[in-house]
């Protein structure tokens, strides 16, 4: 199975836009992960981005303030 980077930024805001990530096979099983580690029923997911993991990828989201 060829697994994926599965990036959501603009995750569960609040006073500021949260990240969260998943390495998975596909964006259902991405979206599991991910809600297991939450554990909230109902989830704003905002933005996603799919990274393939065949080259180096870098990402970061700055702080807000």
């Amino acid at each position: 199975m060829k697994y994926k980077l599965y990036v959501w930024t603009g995750f569960e805001p609040d006073y500021t836009e949260g990240l969260a990530f998943a390495i998975a096979g596909d964006e259902d099983e991405a979206r599991e992960l991910v809600a297991l580690k939450f554990g909230w029923p109902s989830i704003t997911w905002g933005n996603l981005t799919i990274h393939n993991l065949n080259k180096p990828v870098g990402f970061c989201v700055s702080g807000g303030g």
